[in-house]
């Protein structure tokens, strides 16, 4: 090397192409199959980990479409005990909930306007 950088106009840096020595070769293989064997890996890893996120981000995503009608509305649609009275002087039946609101009235059925002795003598008792 001394003798070409004795002998030469100028040295300068230059980019080439380079045969790369086998045993560096062989090297690299190594490291290839290494690599592929970890990006499989971390791929079955990301996989799995994004099945636990996408199910996370999907109950979340039901949770909010579920608040955002109730708060949309402002109501929310429920089941529970409710109390039905017969007005047959306006012929219309009303159903109360525990805390005695009407909830929902509509108008009475021929077979609820048939007056009985038990919907004469109405104490609020009866079952």
């Amino acid at each position: 090397m001394n003798f070409l950088r004795d002998n030469c106009d100028v040295v300068e840096n230059l980019g080439y192409t380079k045969a790369i020595p086998s045993e560096k070769l062989e090297g690299l293989k190594e490291r290839l199959v290494e690599n592929n064997i970890q990006l499989r890996d971390v791929r079955a890893d990301k996989k799995a980990a994004n099945k636990i996120y996408n199910e996370q981000i999907k109950q979340l995503e039901e949770s909010n479409d579920e608040v955002t009608a109730k708060l949309k509305e402002k109501s929310e649609y429920v089941m529970e005990e409710c109390f039905k009275f017969v007005d047959h002087e306006e012929r219309k039946v009303g159903y109360y909930n525990h805390e005695g609101l009407l909830v929902f009235s509509r108008p009475a059925r021929p077979e609820e306007l048939q007056k009985t002795i038990y919907h004469m003598q109405r104490t609020g008792t009866e079952g």
